[in-house]
């Protein structure tokens, strides 16, 4: 019976990093790449530019490819969450050293936080290309672009959490 308890152990570390790694860091490269991709969209059209002012018709594509990227997004850290390995060892925190619970706390904070911030970013790049718009105001600051980069961060974070706090035995 002792030993069926270490094989589960190993079985999470293995199946379930790599299901996650494929799954959720896939999800999130791809939402970044699309970002990037509504970016090159974005900048495409037709647009006029007088100092700080700019006035940019809104572009369909970008404004496709970004919901794309923000529901990859979305989806990348809804798996991350439901079936990762921190949500499993959330409750046994108190067989786990407190060091490693307060480790495991702080990447899954800091997942919420990435994820939170990215989907904000994103939402302002296609917010930028409704085409409901057609004031002119300030230059938008590559929105699309700095969304597919949190999309990437938020890859890294959340293999920093399975190695750092989450299956790591």
């Amino acid at each position: 019976m002792g030993k069926g308890g270490k094989e589960g152990n190993s079985g999470c570390f293995s199946a379930t990093i790599v299901f996650c790694i494929v799954l959720i860091v896939g999800l999130d490269v791809v939402a970044g790449i699309v970002a990037k991709q509504a970016e090159v969209a974005q900048e495409e059209v037709k647009h006029t530019r007088l100092w700080l002012l700019e006035c940019k018709a809104p572009s369909q594509k970008a404004f496709m490819l970004g919901f794309i990227a923000l529901g990859c997004l979305a989806a990348a850290h809804l798996f991350a969450i439901i079936i990762g390995c921190s949500t499993s060892n959330m409750f046994k925190v108190l067989t786990v050293p407190k060091i490693s619970a307060y480790i495991n706390m702080a990447c899954l904070a800091l997942t919420w936080v990435v994820a939170i911030a990215g989907a904000g970013i994103l939402t302002m790049g296609i917010w930028t290309n409704r085409e409901s718009r057609s004031e002119c105001g300030f230059t938008y600051k590559h929105f699309l672009s700095l969304g597919g980069n949190v999309c990437f961060f938020h890859a890294i974070v959340y293999v920093l959490l399975y190695w750092l706090g989450g299956c790591r035995k």
